[in-house]
């Protein structure tokens, strides 16, 4: 299955040391080196694409210029150390539907359970779900017993629109993810986390995320269109308000930013309504031997949060 955006990591083989992410307004890759003293960032690359060349849906074509798109894939890997034979691949938040299910009593066989979030997701999905991908990992557990699952759907039509690029240039996208959920693994890999609960108030051309994390559990997640400051303060604000009455949330500990615009005016707004510190996601890997030192990058952090998350799982 290409789609593993939600799904665990299989161990029994390294993942991708470089990733790609495609976002409406441009492509960036990213090489990474492991190394015994931590992750060392080995390149990366960034090309601009023109306004509505890509334009992220559930339902509706998401590459409008597939040209351009692959000529900046091959633009962005060129210019990598090595070219990779695969890579991870993030997508836009809007191109795929995110759900929490929750089960009392989850079926123990694999088989059954994979059933039961297919029908329950299948009741609210925008898409037949014959022509969609799904993934799931295990939540958060539940105070009664049960258990939650995160659960990400696609058109498979849609993951392929994203992967052919990839494909046209040569390489493998062998592990495919949300930029939402790249930015929350950069997050929780190689940095203290804060007391309690903690947001994600992601800012993209044309739409906005917000994914709460207690622990390293994904507890709430909303996307919704948008552009600018406020259209994203407004949507924390409804999810906030959401979690704490109907979530029964213990309170917001942090709050961390990924915007490319008006960071500064959105971190003060974030933290006049909420109440909470507001910080920058950054990517936090080193340079290699004999550069400045250590990197922390706003534009690199959801591909490298991609490329950190099963490694820091199987640590």
């Amino acid at each position: 299955m290409t789609l593993r955006a939600a799904a665990r990591a299989c161990l029994s083989s390294p993942g991708p040391t470089a990733a790609v992410e495609i976002a409406p307004d441009g492509v960036t890759a990213v090489a990474l080196r492991f190394a015994r003293s931590g992750p060392e960032l080995l390149g990366h690359a960034r090309a601009a694409l023109p306004a509505g060349a890509v334009l992220p849906g559930v339902t509706a074509t998401n590459v409008v210029d597939r040209d351009g798109l692959a000529d900046a894939v091959r633009d962005v890997l060129s210019r990598l150390p090595r070219r990779p034979a695969r890579v991870g691949l993030a997508v836009p938040d809007a191109a795929v539907r995110v759900s929490l299910v929750r089960f009392a009593s989850p079926p123990a066989r694999t088989a059954d359970l994979a059933s039961l979030i297919r029908w329950q997701v299948g009741k609210s999905a925008p898409f037949k779900l014959e022509d969609a991908q799904i993934a799931y990992t295990a939540g958060a557990a539940l105070a009664d017993g049960g258990r939650e699952y995160v659960v990400v759907a696609a058109r498979r039509a849609i993951v392929a629109e994203y992967e052919r690029p990839c494909l046209a240039a040569g390489v493998r996208p062998g592990l495919v993810d949300l930029t939402a959920f790249g930015l929350v693994n950069g997050c929780l890999a190689g940095r203290p986390q804060p007391a309690g609960d903690w947001l994600l108030a992601h800012a993209a051309p044309g739409y906005n995320s917000v994914a709460i994390v207690s622990g390293e559990d994904l507890v709430c997640f909303r996307n919704r269109p948008g552009d600018g400051a406020g259209d994203l303060a407004d949507l924390v604000h409804q999810t906030v308000m959401y979690y704490e009455d109907r979530l029964g949330g213990a309170g917001i500990g942090a709050i961390r930013v990924a915007a490319r615009d008006g960071v500064d005016v959105l971190q003060r707004t974030l933290a006049e309504r909420v109440g909470a510190p507001v910080e920058t996601v950054r990517a936090r890997v080193a340079s290699p031997p004999g550069s400045a030192g250590e990197t922390l990058s706003e534009t690199l952090a959801a591909p490298i949060g991609m490329l950190l998350r099963d490694r820091r799982r199987a640590a």
